[in-house]
């Protein structure tokens, strides 16, 4: 046999068992599969026309969805930030891997019942409360169920009314019109 022959049969050999051991890794028995974790909301933050937040002790704000933009309807009007509200439209995608059934928990000492805030994203309503002491993670609640999740929305839900509000755009002045 020549050594062109054997190092065919070698690489073969290599390759058979590299096929063998990941076979070996992918279906080993006993395994656990990764757990899924659903979105907060099953709402395509495309879809959703109406926004609603309501803050105990402060005006509510409220916009809606108009010829693809937003537009503030509560407490003032006018185009509403997009940068903004696109920040607001995440959490119905975002996923929080801590979940409990809300009957199990004590929702007033969570500052569930009555909730700190409450969004509601069309027909779907999110109820904000506490962070978590240990890792900053907020409660919120959706239905009958409580999920843990990173505190990215809550200051910004607390913030002023007109900061929602999108900035004027200037039309720009020619320097022989500008007042000096």
């Amino acid at each position: 046999m020549n050594a062109l022959i054997r190092r065919r049969w070698i690489n073969l050999g290599l390759l058979g068992l590299a096929g063998g051991l990941t076979a070996l890794a992918l279906f080993e028995p006993g395994r656990e599969q990764p757990v899924v974790i659903s979105p907060l909301l099953e709402l395509s933050p495309t879809r959703i026309e109406h926004i609603k937040v309501l803050r105990p002790d402060r005006e509510t704000l409220a916009f809606e969805r108009q010829e693809g933009r937003w537009w503030m309807t509560a407490p003032d009007s006018g185009w509403a930030n997009p940068v903004l509200i696109n920040r607001v439209l995440e959490i119905a995608a975002v996923r929080c891997s801590l979940q409990y059934p809300a009957a199990e928990l004590d929702l007033p000492m969570l500052h569930l019942e009555p909730p700190q805030l409450r969004l509601r994203l069309d027909d779907r309503e999110i109820h904000f409360g506490a962070t978590a002491p240990n890792d900053g993670l907020r409660y919120l609640q959706v239905g009958a169920m409580v999920h843990l999740c990173p505190d990215r929305l809550y200051p910004l839900l607390t913030s002023a009314a007109a900061s929602f509000l999108a900035p004027a755009i200037e039309s720009p002045q020619s320097p022989a019109t500008k007042v000096e």
